[in-house]
């Protein structure tokens, strides 16, 4: 065997244990912006531990996440809890995960419109697909997003104005097929 091919192989093998290193759950560090219509933002970076919202300039993030479940809370009212199996997401799955979702809505069996009892002033915005998509602020501080889920007739695009967008870098709380 050539010098070149043993130096390739190795370099193969170095790769696929670098890339399923960086894919493991408990190595897993998310780094992801929202941006309102009107340029506010929300940061969440795991791997600083810090989360920046207009309403708080330095929070303190903790990956709660284990290999059932994507989870982030500062411990003060934002927290969010996902399957990172798409398959996972049964009635008593939902119940194994650290903070149960309430359901606001979902939209073509791919969209849901998520709020936690652990962070009742935010609401989430996941896809299937992509994760995290859209956090949604209230207009007060006190504003909780559970008083909606009691609404009748109640319509999500009337949220738009609140909602923060995701705007990048890393995918955030996505499930696998």
């Amino acid at each position: 065997m050539t010098r070149r091919v043993q130096l390739l192989i190795l370099f193969v093998m170095l790769l696929s244990v670098t890339i399923a290193h960086s894919r493991s759950p408990e190595h897993a560090r998310f780094r992801a912006t929202f941006v309102s219509t009107n340029g506010d933002a929300i940061r969440l970076d795991v791997g600083t531990g810090s989360l920046i919202t207009p309403r708080s300039r330095s929070t303190s993030l903790q990956d709660c996440g284990d290999e059932f479940q994507v989870c982030l809370t500062d411990h003060h009212g934002f927290a969010f809890a996902y399957f990172r199996k798409c398959d996972d997401a049964t009635s008593e799955g939902y119940g194994r995960l650290r903070f149960s979702p309430k359901v606001v809505t979902v939209v073509h069996n791919s969209d849901m419109w998520m709020v936690f009892d652990a962070s009742p002033k935010y609401l989430f915005h996941y896809a299937f697909s992509k994760g995290i998509v859209g956090i949604y602020m209230g207009p007060t501080p006190s504003f909780d997003f559970r008083s909606i889920l009691h609404r009748r007739n109640f319509q999500v695009e009337s949220l738009d104005a609140l909602e923060y967008r995701y705007a990048g870098p890393d995918i955030v709380g996505a499930c696998s097929l």
